[in-house]
């Protein structure tokens, strides 16, 4: 049974996410307590020791960021629950649990509760990484600002424009970031596709995204060529060409 805190400033909100919970989740979930803004939130986590939180992101007094850089040490799971798709949410996936748009969706929030519940008895040691990158990628406006690449040994924290390309081998992703270093990602280069597609990135290539504040020139040869800051050519699909062309054009 998972303890759950509710924070968000919106009473019908609360009240409507509260219904939905104790309805359908009642054996899954237990609601310990409400906050309706960053401070009270901040003390209802510190006294009441949740296991879960869903967090309100906008607030009449701050955003969910501003109460989660308030935590040393964070050891409950976060779901997001927003009404502006500005934060980027597409994003969260890669470094929080999960998120609810509002209105709050039925089909929604019990997909997001069964992924959990499969997942809750996961170390917790690793939420409090997840997150400290998320408060540093949403720093500014929501651009996203460093990205998450989980790997076998656990993950790394690379900064978005210091990423070159990305080359898909299979279900892995190699980056190839300034400098020549290459890290490999247990992600599969459709996932990050998704992510990246608004953030200055294109995929070429079946197997190659780059980013484009890191092409040198365009070349003819060969039906069309992509040349990067670090050297490389790489070969870019005819399919791709016209669209990749018009991002400069």
């Amino acid at each position: 049974m998972m303890k759950a805190l509710l924070i968000d400033d919106e009473k019908d909100a609360r009240f409507i996410l509260r219904n939905l919970l104790e309805r359908k989740h009642s054996d899954q979930i237990e609601i310990i307590g409400e906050a309706d803004d960053v401070a009270p939130g901040v003390e209802a986590i510190k006294s009441l020791k949740p296991d879960l939180v869903f967090l309100d992101i906008q607030m009449k007094k701050g955003t969910g960021f501003d109460l989660l850089s308030q935590f040393d040490e964070i050891d409950f799971e976060i779901i997001f629950i927003t009404a502006h798709n500005q934060y980027g949410v597409e994003a969260f996936k890669f470094s929080a649990f999960g998120y609810l748009l509002k209105p709050i969706n039925r089909k929604d929030l019990e997909e997001v509760i069964s992924k959990l519940q499969s997942k809750f008895e996961q170390s917790k040691s690793k939420v409090k990484d997840r997150l400290k990158v998320l408060i540093e990628n949403y720093g500014n406006e929501g651009e996203i600002q460093k990205l998450i690449l989980p790997n076998v040994e656990g993950f790394q924290v690379v900064k978005i424009n210091q990423i070159i390309r990305l080359e898909g081998d299979r279900n892995y992703t190699n980056f190839i970031l300034v400098g020549g270093k290459k890290i490999t990602a247990t992600k599969n280069l459709g996932e990050y596709e998704e992510l990246l597609n608004a953030h200055g990135f294109f995929r070429i290539h079946q197997s190659t995204i780059v980013s484009l504040r890191h092409i040198a020139a365009y070349l003819k040869t060969d039906g069309g060529m992509v040349e990067t800051t670090d050297g490389a050519r790489l070969k870019i699909s005819r399919y791709r060409k016209n669209e990749f062309l018009s991002r400069f054009f």
